[in-house]
């Protein structure tokens, strides 16, 4: 029977899920941050987080603001100004006010799919599906099993881990996610508790995508979806930042983040910072083919980093590199779930993350009180060398995961993690 969504849960989050046509041609190669990638921020709005023990409304009255939203249980809000205020120069004045911790834009984002007119290739079969055998594509693509998933699955299936999802949220009717749902889910985008994925956007899709290869990877693993970006692939920062404290306080244990941004964001580094510990969390390096990590992924202390590689283990023409890169996994043609009761095809690190939250469930089904730190040292140190085939992005791809290496390393020495 189909799981229904009709509660109304409290919470919302931004993102850059980044995907690729399968035959995308490979961007020029950089080495330094741009602002091209930033839309800019919402006209009127400020996230401001108080220091202890300052009132929002001293902080209104001094500068002419008036309370948008809050996040529950926290100093933070989003603030709104009046019509013809500057905001730029408003900004300026709050960013040295010792009353408050920070101040900073409601930023825009888009997803890179969005920006570069990639999208899904959708598999014009009608596919039966019959759970862990149909259909083949799915269960039996060669990139993800050269992982050694088969042999994995021996010993560990992710029962009993919750992963959170932060997209463009989940077609609950497909399938494939029967039985595989974990509650509470919530939808930013919109503010209610129905975080479903929406059609005929130009990232319509990509939640469930993302899902389904967790879904592969750790079939006993339930799945809070979190709508944090709608059907065109846009999002905020403050929707962002409330997704991960969302997914922090329902009790998840592991962060899918197919997402990022060229340059910092203060209000979820905040979020970051609350989540560290409690949870586990895995982000996409980016699709720019330039020699950086993009935010979350390049905060070291909080994420894990994920590139993309080709089923050969060579590096994926759109995918980033950089000498601070964790792990890397296939991202070209994957094929996974599609709203709709459909499946696709689709590229991009936002897909090689998935394949790596997935790893991490397996490994935390078997031990739960495994810290991030050892949990990312494990994922990293079971992985295969790829720079003898990768000789110019040497040290910079990270390992390309291998699932049975790596519960074989936790195994063969549970105290030591």
């Amino acid at each position: 029977m189909k799981q229904t969504i009709g509660m109304k849960i409290f919470g919302p989050v931004c993102l850059i899920a980044l995907v690729f046509r399968p035959a995308l041609t490979a961007l020029p190669s950089q080495t330094v941050r741009t602002n091209s990638y930033r839309e800019g921020y919402r006209s009127g709005e400020i996230c401001v987080r108080l220091q202890f023990g300052v009132d929002i409304n001293e902080i209104n009255a001094r500068y002419g603001t008036y309370t948008k939203e809050r996040i529950p249980g926290t100093p933070i809000y989003l603030l709104g100004l009046p019509p013809g205020r500057d905001l730029e120069k408003l900004m300026g004045r709050m960013q040295t006010d010792f009353n408050l911790l920070f101040a900073d834009f409601n930023h825009k984002f888009q997803l890179p799919e969005v920006r570069q007119t990639s999208h899904a290739f959708i598999d014009q079969v009608s596919q039966a599906f019959i759970d862990g055998q149909s259909p083949v594509k799915f269960y039996g693509q060669q990139s993800v099993w050269n992982l050694n998933l088969d042999e994995a699955h021996k010993f560990s299936r992710g029962f009993g881990v919750r992963v959170a999802v932060i997209d463009t949220g989940l077609d609950f009717n497909h399938s494939l996610f029967e039985g595989r749902i974990a509650w509470p889910v919530y939808d930013f985008v919109d503010d209610d508790g129905n975080p479903s994925d929406v059609l005929y956007g130009s990232a319509s899709g990509h939640g469930t995508f993302v899902a389904g290869l967790i879904a592969l990877t750790a079939p006993d693993a339930k799945i809070i979806p979190l709508r944090a970006f709608n059907s065109d692939g846009r999002g905020t920062s403050f929707d962002i930042a409330k997704a991960i404290r969302f997914a922090t306080n329902v009790g998840a244990d592991v962060i899918n983040m197919s997402f990022g941004m060229l340059e910092e964001d203060k209000l979820i580094t905040d979020a970051l910072r609350y989540a560290y510990q409690r949870v586990h969390m895995v982000a996409s390096a980016g699709n720019d083919n330039l020699n950086t990590i993009q935010f979350p992924a390049d905060t070291a202390n909080f994420t894990l980093s994920v590139t993309s590689t080709t089923t050969n283990d060579i590096k994926a023409t759109f995918a980033n590199y950089n000498s601070k890169m964790n792990a890397a996994a296939p991202g070209v043609s994957l094929y996974s779930a599609y709203p709709g009761e459909r499946w696709a095809w689709w590229s991009g690190t936002s897909f090689s993350t998935a394949l790596v939250t997935g790893e991490s469930a397996l490994l935390l089904s078997l031990k739960t009180d495994l810290k991030s730190e050892n949990l990312n040292r494990i994922i990293i140190l079971s992985g295969i060398n790829l720079d003898p085939l990768n000789p110019e992005y040497k040290n910079k791809l990270g390992r390309r995961i291998d699932y049975r290496a790596a519960i074989e390393m936790l195994l063969s020495n549970p105290q030591t993690y």
